[in-house]
């Protein structure tokens, strides 16, 4: 009888070298099954044009151009994810709320944007601009009003550069204090949002009284006061720390006593219960 050696035999597994290669082909075939659908996928979504934005409707533009505004647009739609996939020119990963955070920072001007995606290749924006209140113009530091004036609306936001301008068809500021920052800012400070309040008030009372304000001046060394130049070339003295309602009913009597003839340079309201004038 032979005897073998059992370390030294050497048994090879047919079943299970074949079980082996077996995951392995499916392995790669499920591995090249999932390349295939990510590269057909990645092609129907970027590149066949199925889902691509090629109509873009945008209504409400008044004030804003439309060049500026199709520029940030078309700036937006032609960046590529990766250095060469238009990602935002596809209708799904268009991010409609980043692109209105970014048209709301770049005009503001616009007051709200509204943009909706219509299948398969169009997106609708719609504009609503603010409402121009006045013109607020400041000194900057110089000795006299130049064209650093702006735009605003009811809320205090500015935008723009427009010239210097006088008229009351719209609120006209002069801004005369030297040191303030408001020029750097998108709007008005609190102190001074609530100071346009009471220009709103005051405008619009004055005219129910046939009385027209060319523009209002803030002076340099504002401590509350603030002037108001009427139409008929005098100037009414108004007190922001003082109850403006009463200043203007305090007018309204005063005025009602007197003549039509009555052609002052001046009416200083500031102080409560009294009025002077000249």
């Amino acid at each position: 009888m032979r005897v073998y050696d059992a370390k030294n035999i050497k048994f090879k597994d047919g079943l299970s070298e074949k079980r082996r290669k077996a995951h392995v082909l499916k392995a790669l075939f499920f591995a090249g099954f999932v390349i295939a659908a990510a590269g057909f996928i990645l092609y129907l979504l970027f590149f066949s044009g199925f889902l691509e934005i090629n109509q873009v409707n945008v209504s409400g533009l008044n004030k804003i151009s439309g060049d500026e505004f199709n520029k940030e647009l078309n700036e937006r739609l032609d960046s590529k994810w990766l250095g060469f996939i238009e990602r935002e020119r596809n209708l799904i990963f268009f991010d409609a709320d980043s692109f209105s955070g970014e048209m709301l920072a770049a005009f503001p001007e616009i007051r709200e944007i509204s943009v909706n995606k219509e299948p398969l290749h169009t997106v609708n924006i719609d504009i609503k601009e603010r409402t121009t209140v006045g013109i607020w113009c400041f000194a900057n530091g110089s000795t006299e009003l130049d064209a650093n004036c702006r735009y605003f609306d009811e809320e205090g936001i500015l935008w723009g550069e427009t010239a210097k301008s006088s008229g009351f068809l719209i609120l006209v500021v002069e801004d005369m204090r030297q040191n303030i920052k408001e020029t750097i800012q998108p709007d008005l400070s609190q102190a001074d949002s609530g100071l346009l309040a009471d220009m709103v008030l005051i405008s619009g009372r004055l005219k129910e009284m046939n009385i027209f304000i060319n523009k209002f001046e803030i002076p340099d060394k504002f401590i509350g006061d603030f002037n108001a130049f009427t139409s008929e070339g005098y100037k009414l003295m108004f007190s922001a720390d003082s109850d403006i309602k009463k200043q203007l009913e305090a007018l309204e009597i005063f005025l009602t006593d007197k003549k039509a003839i009555f052609k002052p340079q001046y009416i200083d309201l500031r102080i409560n219960g009294r009025i002077y004038y000249k």
